[in-house]
């Protein structure tokens, strides 16, 4: 069953982007360093079919650029669902595996709705409001949860990854890679954006599972797969550490 987007979010979640996007980064400093920051994956599940999807795809950039969250490292991936493909514009990015992962928050997370937009902290919480103190509170929360250190190393076309300390647990740590690209856009021609450039939070090109970490380690030397026609100055690496039935993610990196 399909769910469309939700007005009370959007209306929020505009109202937060009203204030922070339209500052310029000179307007927006930089919290003080009192450690190392904590890298907290922060999806979001989007459309360009979804009208409103724009204010959460604005936030989302937002919050990765301007890292506004004392002790935390957001590191965002968004993935486009492509169940709106069909009522008039398909989404160029969209692909069944980020419905199929969307689901599968669906099956764990309170909010068992299948929608769009939704923001999914670390596989552990939905964000529901889009301002800034309950933002906080929900990265500084999944930032002190524990965490498996993820130390990643780029050698050309191939990324170096080395999972350790995954805390204990009888769940599968399953490890995955994540390329994202920065600073896409889209000029929608049909749908609900029709006439709109839209522009995108790092949108997630491709993700593929590495393998499991076994007694709370994993190493690999995995081959990074990029395409041509991505822009190399605007492409990331990302691996996390992820729960094979809960979904949580407990640690993750970014190169």
């Amino acid at each position: 069953m399909r769910m469309r987007s939700l007005g009370i979010f959007v209306a929020v979640v505009a109202a937060v982007v009203a204030v922070g996007v339209g500052q310029s980064r000179a307007d927006t400093p930089a919290p003080k360093a009192t450690g190392p920051a904590v890298p907290v994956v922060v999806e979001l599940f989007s459309s360009e079919g979804c009208s409103s999807c724009p204010p959460a795809d604005a936030f989302i950039e937002q919050l990765e650029r301007t890292q506004p969250v004392e002790g935390v490292s957001i590191i965002a991936l968004g993935q486009h669902v492509d169940y709106w493909d069909d009522l008039g514009w398909p989404d160029p990015f969209g692909h069944p595996r980020f419905t199929a992962r969307q689901k599968q928050y669906a099956g764990v997370l309170a909010d068992s709705r299948i929608y769009t937009p939704e923001i999914v902290v670390d596989g552990r919480a939905i964000l529901e409001r889009g301002d800034k103190a309950s933002t906080a509170r929900a990265l500084q929360a999944a930032a002190r949860e524990p965490r498996a250190r993820v130390t990643l190393n780029r050698r050309g076309d191939r990324v170096a990854v080395d999972v350790a300390n995954v805390p204990a647990g009888s769940d599968t740590a399953e490890v995955w890679l994540a390329i994202t690209e920065s600073g896409l856009s889209t000029r929608v021609e049909r749908g609900e954006n029709a006439g709109r450039v839209l522009s995108h939070a790092p949108v997630v090109r491709a993700l593929r599972k590495l393998g499991n970490a076994e007694g709370g380690a994993f190493r690999a030397d995995a081959a990074l797969e990029l395409d041509p026609k991505w822009k190399p100055a605007a492409v990331h690496a990302v691996v996390f550490v992820q729960r094979a039935k809960s979904r949580r993610i407990v640690g993750a990196a970014q190169i």
